[in-house]
């Protein structure tokens, strides 16, 4: 019995030397690989634009902005109209805009105001009335707003808001309660052309709640710096951020949504970290399809970068991050670390 007991011995002695020979497993840890300082980076942009988006909610928007649309109620009054005359012409009258937009007013006729803003009507009235009245000061207020925008995508409360008053981008993605933390760099905006066109136009979002402002195309070079007013009809979406995916010697292998600014160390971290048991760090690859080109294959040394010695590389749409398994750990895992376990379990018996 003394005899067999130094035998397992002196073989557990040999597997340990042989692993020392090739660089010891125990004592060599890996760095953990898990969400750097810069984690919070995605989850503070978002709160800042909600900031700014609510301190847009705030302040409220020119009228002289507003365009007005069916169901709208309108006050319209002629000043320089006599009391004693008020019976022919009144110097007052309330209008509903029409479903088609349009208002009928006294002398006037039909006037399509759709999509006008209270500067325009006023300017309409005033040239009408000038056939009837020298010099007419025609005045005119909205005291109900019925439009529609509707705000969908990475939102808090996706939904269809009635317009009380101007709005802009902001203002209504305030009303939508802000973007949550799936929200992709931009905003579109979709609306119909008096001619019934469709329009599109996107908005970077980081710029909007960082300045106020929103590039917009105006089909030349001068594009120009503006917080849009929605229109009524309008559709505000809030896309959200792509996918990425990871697969290997992770320890959650899938699909993840891609928030703004990812980094390979914040990607790996919601794989639930690098398993250091069997990943080879130092071939680690992006594999990322370009538009209009084949697959490209980004090679990364996941050591240099936790070292700080090579850039983390962000990460973008579609990407597939792979972490190989290392061949060595591998066959220390799976073969000698059951070879040991077993004379581990066969000594205790024999004892």
């Amino acid at each position: 019995m003394r005899i067999r007991h130094i035998a397992t011995l002196a073989m557990t002695a040999g597997i340990v030397a042989l692993l020392s020979g090739c660089g010891s497993v125990a004592e060599q840890k890996q760095p953990t690989v898990g969400p750097p300082a810069s984690t919070g980076d995605s989850n503070a942009a978002v709160n800042e634009i909600n900031k700014a988006l609510s301190l847009s909610a705030q302040s409220t928007g020119s009228p002289l902005d507003y365009r007005i649309g069916p169901d709208d109620l309108l006050q319209i009054t002629i000043y320089n109209i006599p009391e004693q005359e008020s019976r022919a012409t009144p110097r007052m009258v309330i209008l509903r805009v029409s479903q088609q937009g349009n208002i009928v007013v006294p002398l006037g006729g039909e006037i399509n105001v759709k999509g006008r803003t209270v500067a325009e009507v006023q300017e309409e009235l005033q040239k009408r009335y000038s056939k009837y009245i020298r010099n007419p000061q025609v005045g005119v207020m909205v005291t109900e707003y019925r439009q529609r925008v509707s705000v969908m995508g990475a939102v808090q409360k996706p939904g269809v808001f009635e317009l009380t008053g101007p709005k802009t981008v902001m203002d209504m993605l305030a009303l939508a309660g802000g973007v949550t933390d799936r929200a992709g760099n931009q905003v579109h905006v979709y609306r119909q052309d008096e001619k019934g066109n469709r329009q599109s136009i996107v908005i970077d979002l980081m710029v909007l709640a960082s300045s106020g402002a929103a590039l917009v195309p105006t089909g030349g070079k001068d594009a120009q710096f503006v917080n849009m007013p929605v229109h009524a009809g309008d559709v505000v979406n809030v896309p959200q951020a792509g996918m990425f995916f990871v697969d290997g010697a992770v320890h959650k292998a899938g699909s993840y949504p891609l928030g703004r600014n990812v980094t390979l160390r914040q990607a790996l971290a919601s794989a639930g970290g690098v398993d250091p048991e069997l990943a080879d760090y130092s071939a680690v690859s992006i594999n990322r399809r370009e538009p209009g080109k084949d697959m490209k294959t980004i090679s990364v040394d996941l050591n240099s970068v936790i070292s700080g010695n090579t850039p983390d590389p962000e990460v973008l749409p579609d990407d597939v991050i792979l972490v190989p398994m290392s061949g060595f750990k591998y066959f220390v895992k799976r073969f000698v670390g059951t070879i040991v376990s077993g004379i581990s379990i066969g000594s205790i018996g024999a004892s």
